[in-house]
């Protein structure tokens, strides 16, 4: 299972454990998924503390890549055009210019 090792009610830790049982020298709370060091940890609730800004910013970056990754995977219909003549399916090239849209400079 995944534990969260909580100091000062903050996650410091994140481990992969057969039994909490095995740490009692330590503070272990089961952790799901999400959960990142450097949360925060309340009795039974952990709390993302980064600021709203820097997890919207995550997200654009996440999608950035993303966008970019599809790209790449669809470049061969650019090149098809290029070299045949054959026309981009209409939802290929819808996507490809959302995915445009969508990238973050820098990335």
């Amino acid at each position: 299972m995944r534990a969260a090792r909580i100091v000062d009610n903050l996650v410091v830790d994140l481990w992969e454990v057969s039994s909490l049982d095995d740490y009692a020298e330590h503070v272990l709370v089961v952790a799901p998924e999400e959960v990142r060091m450097g949360w925060g940890y309340e009795g039974s609730v952990f709390i993302n503390l980064k600021p709203a800004y820097e997890i919207e910013n995550e997200a654009k970056l996440e999608l950035s890549a993303m966008s970019l990754e599809y790209l790449k995977s669809t470049d061969w219909y650019v090149t098809r055009r290029s070299d045949t003549g054959v026309a981009i399916p209409a939802d290929v090239d819808t996507a490809r210019a959302e995915a445009r849209l969508a990238i973050v400079e820098g990335v």
